[in-house]
């Protein structure tokens, strides 16, 4: 058992993900991933969003926990900066597949796998409504 952290950043009805493309496989995560020994999951979802995608985040509001082979705990950024796609992590240099960081409408997540599929029902219920990201800085997926 791992406990995990992962984080949420949502602007303009959209939120920020991962792409994950292995072979024919194509699917989405939220950025996050597991609790160092001494590390807090507040910590951890700080740091795990700096290298997954290049985002420093404040302000963190527990969103949504739930029991999965260990404690998960996901949390919406109150307050953010940096550039989507500049993080540093191990993912980038594994050369399993394509790791693409960019932002998914709301409206779109039922057409979308997208993992953890507890947070994905947990953003279907809670958001709805139809603008776009206007975000210069990365693009949208595909």
């Amino acid at each position: 058992m791992r406990n995990r952290a992962g984080i949420l950043i949502i602007e303009n009805n959209m939120v920020a993900v991962i792409q994950r493309i292995k072979g024919e496989n194509v699917y989405y995560v939220i950025p996050g991933g597991g609790v160092e020994k001494g590390e807090s999951f507040e910590e951890a979802a700080v740091r795990e969003a700096k290298e997954e995608i290049g985002i420093v985040v404040e302000k963190l509001k527990l969103g949504m926990q739930f029991e999965q082979n260990g404690t998960h705990r996901y949390y919406f950024a109150g307050k953010y900066s940096g550039t989507m796609g500049k993080g540093t992590g191990e993912e980038y240099r594994s050369g399993e597949g394509v790791y693409l960081p960019c932002w998914i409408d709301l409206n779109a997540l039922y057409d979308k796998k997208l993992y953890p599929k507890e947070v994905k029902s947990m953003l279907i219920q809670q958001w709805s409504g139809g603008s776009t990201h206007e975000d210069g800085s990365y693009g949208t997926c595909p």
